[in-house]
């Protein structure tokens, strides 16, 4: 053990006491002893991830749905009902679906889709990405991305 006076510890300790033998300062320092320590159990309740369905458009004079967006909407012929869709201004419309004959079964999409397009200053050929959010069954427009055209130049 090493004692030192020049110590700051030292120093405060001293202005403690009236005597200087009353006091000692070592500057060695030992290693605590390691324990194992657990971290503390959260009680924070985790919320589920909210499940959604992406896909991918181009812009057509009809719109018809992903068949896992029709399931989830338990769209049946006699079980047609309208849909939330948001767009990129975060303007709600009720669509109404229509049925659609395809094979031995039916697929479903907007009517009026046409009428949305136009109001929404997006044009035939355009990219569309939806995100369907299956807990509010909410329909939401997330990019739109138009045709390109290249523009003839002169030679």
């Amino acid at each position: 053990m090493i004692v030192s006076d020049e110590s700051p510890i030292a120093h405060r300790t001293r202005s403690k006491f009236t005597n200087k033998n009353e006091y000692v300062v070592v500057d060695k320092i030992m290693a605590a002893e390691t324990a194992s320590v657990r971290p503390k159990r959260s009680t924070l309740k985790r919320s589920m991830t909210v499940p959604i369905i992406e896909f991918t458009k181009l812009a057509e004079n009809r719109m018809r749905l992903p068949s896992a967006v029709s399931d989830d909407l338990c769209l049946s012929i006699h079980n047609l009902r309208d849909v939330s869709l948001q767009n990129l201004r975060c303007e709600v419309t009720n669509m109404k679906t229509i049925p659609e004959k395809n094979g031995n079964g039916y697929r479903y999409g907007f009517s009026k889709w046409s009428t949305f397009l136009k109001s929404n200053q997006m044009h035939i050929g355009a990219s569309l990405f939806f995100k369907y959010v299956k807990a509010s069954q909410l329909l939401i427009l997330t990019k739109v991305v138009h045709k390109t055209t290249k523009k003839r130049g002169r030679a």
